[in-house]
Parts: C-alpha cells; structure tokens; sequence
C-alpha cells in the first residue's frame, strides 16, 4: 500500500536515489540539474507528488510537471510541463502513475495553472492516453541537414560508400551567406539586454507560445548545468535592436556527431536575419565537426520555412529516431482561455496555432 505526498525539497536526494535506480547516472538524476529544473524555473517551482510505501517508507514513485508560461491568444497564462515521471518497478500495477498525476493537475489547477503538454517517450505515450484524458496534438516533424556527408555514409554505410558521397560533401558544403545589412552575434549571459524588448515585439507571432523573455533565456540556456548551448542574436547594421536568436548544441544523437538547433525565433519583418542566424550556428557547428545538423520544427511556422530555405529536409517517418509526440490536457475551469472556436472546439487542440522547438522541452 502506498499513500501521496507533496513534494518538499529536502525530499530531492531521496528521489535522486530513485532516478538513478530507475535511469542510471545521468542529467535526469544529477543533484544541481535537478535543483536547476525544480526550484530555480523563473515560471515557479516544479510540482511533485511523491508516492511513499506505507511499510517500508521508501518512495515507490513520482509524477512532476514544472510551470511554462505561455502568451496565448493575446493572454499571459501559465501550462505545465509533464517530465521525470516514474515508478519504482517492483510497485507497477498499484496505480501509482494515476494516482500521483491525477492528483498534481488538481493541485496544478488551484494554483491557476490551464493545460499541462508533454513529448512522452513510445513508453509513456499510451499512460497518458489511455489512463490520463491526454489528447495527441500530432507530430513535430524532425528537420535534418548533412553537414559531412561522407562522414554519415561511413558511419552507417562502411567506407567503401563513404567515397561515392564525395559529390553530396560539395552540395550539402556549408558556405558563408551573410548579408551586409545583418550582424550575427553571439550572445552571453551578461548580454541579453535587449531581449525584453524583442519578446514583447514578437510576443504574439503565434497563438500559442511559450514566454521567451530574458529571464527565461537565462534560465533556460545560460544557467542550466551539464549542458553548454551556442546563442546567437541578429541585429540590423548601425542598431542595436535584436531581430531574432537562435540557440545550438553540440551532442550525440544515435551514434552521429550531431548539432541541434534547440530554439529559434525571428522578428517576422526580417526574414533574411533568420537566414543569417541559420548560417552562423551551421558554420559553428562544422567548426566543432558535428556530422548532422537537426532541429523539431513545426511545418507551419515562418522558422521552419527558413531552415528548409538553408537545406533542411524534413526526415521521413521511418528514420526518426522516435516520433516527437505533442500531447495536451485541459486543467481545471479553463473555459475563459480555452475558449471554444466557431465550430466548438477547443483551438488549444489545434496544432498550427503553436510554436514549438526543442526548447519547450528538457531532452536536449
């Protein structure tokens, strides 16, 4: 038998015990990335419940969601965001993964929080259909760029085929296409002074979309430990007035040297500093010889059109890695901002109206 209890922090090393049992030593189970993710989130503290055995007094599980928030249909309100949810195996079939989240969207909702989203794993996908009234909003479609060629084939292919590719190095080559009236730049932790002032420019590009000021970037990109992310800023020739950014990592994806472009978001007057952010970040990562450059973009949004513009393809299906789920559920009263459209439903199930990256998300 086990009872729920509310998270408190001096509970964390006790659930690190559980996370490493559970995924091994990694991020999702490191004591300053889980103290980052938790307790210092600009948006508000990560809600927990714990699942405590009521015998032994050893956790048996945990279901979290951390506070994003969001501009939504001219409004500012506040999601959650569904991640390190487990039980401890020998406690399956006890209901505890219900249980626990059922029980963190009622305290979500009391404290105003509208919808909690998630990209679950093939694993957890169906839980969350089956058992907690998700909706699947549909797939991110995974972008894809060579960046060595020959270097791919010969992963995959042997080095035989890797010399035949030759002619795709020289397509796919990536070439210096700046334009004089833009500066790309890179931008530091100390350096985000005008990023306010872009996101309330930018604010309501698309219906749905998560708050992207400075204190999140910070947050997000400069103050999160064991990972190191490349940020540019493009501004116009004699102005200091940011135009858009745009947000990298080097890493490792199934075995490939790969370079994912995590975040991006441009000022839609200026198109062509998108492409030159684009380039800049695709020419640092060739510098640090990643083979692949990737991103998850939305098929609709004016930065997916950029990046196919400088060579990205949409990967087919049958490649991906695993599919890029979105799911969503209402909490709550929320009838006020998710107001139903002309033909009843609820636009918040609609896809297209979101802005969506990697960055709305803890996996890269």
């Amino acid at each position: 038998m086990w009872k729920s209890l509310k998270y408190q922090p001096e509970n964390l090393p006790e659930t690190i015990e559980m996370t490493r049992e559970y995924y091994g030593d990694s991020w999702i189970s490191d004591l300053q990335f889980l103290k980052w993710q938790y307790e210092e989130n600009p948006a508000g503290s990560a809600m927990i419940r714990l699942a405590r055995d009521v015998e032994s007094g050893q956790l048996a599980g945990q279901y979290v969601v951390i506070p994003m928030n969001f501009k939504a249909f001219n409004e500012l309100i506040q999601g959650t965001l569904s991640l390190n949810t487990l039980t401890r195996q020998i406690y399956g079939g006890q209901g505890i993964f219900t249980g626990l989240a059922k029980a963190v969207y009622q305290d979500c909702a009391e404290e105003g929080s509208r919808f909690c989203y998630g990209f679950p794993n093939p694993n957890s996908y169906p839980g969350f259909l089956k058992k907690l009234g998700f909706t699947d909003l549909g797939r991110v479609p995974l972008l894809l760029r060579p960046l060595n060629t020959r270097a791919l084939v010969r992963k995959k292919l042997g080095p035989v085929l890797a010399q035949l590719a030759w002619p795709f190095d020289l397509f796919y080559k990536v070439r210096n296409t700046s334009d004089d009236r833009y500066v790309v730049y890179p931008l530091s932790v100390s350096d985000l002074s005008g990023m306010d002032a872009f996101w309330a420019k930018v604010q309501n590009k698309y219906p749905i979309i998560g708050v992207r000021n400075a204190n999140y970037l910070r947050w997000r990109y400069f103050d999160i430990p064991l990972r190191d992310y490349k940020v540019y800023g493009v501004r116009r020739q004699n102005s200091s007035e940011l135009l858009g950014y745009i947000v990298g990592r080097c890493t490792e994806v199934a075995d490939m040297s790969s370079g994912m472009i995590v975040d991006f978001l441009v000022d839609s007057e200026h198109p062509a500093a998108g492409k030159c952010l684009v380039n800049s970040l695709l020419r640092f990562f060739v510098d640090n010889n990643m083979d692949l450059a990737g991103s998850l973009m939305l098929a609709h949004t004016e930065e997916s059109r950029i990046l196919k513009s400088s060579g990205f393809l949409t990967c087919p299906k049958s490649l991906e890695p695993q599919p890029f789920p979105v799911i969503y559920r209402k909490l709550g009263a929320t009838n006020d901002i998710n107001r139903e459209g002309e033909n009843g439903s609820d636009p918040f199930l609609q896809l297209n109206q979101w802005f969506l990256t990697m960055g709305d998300y803890d996996v890269i």
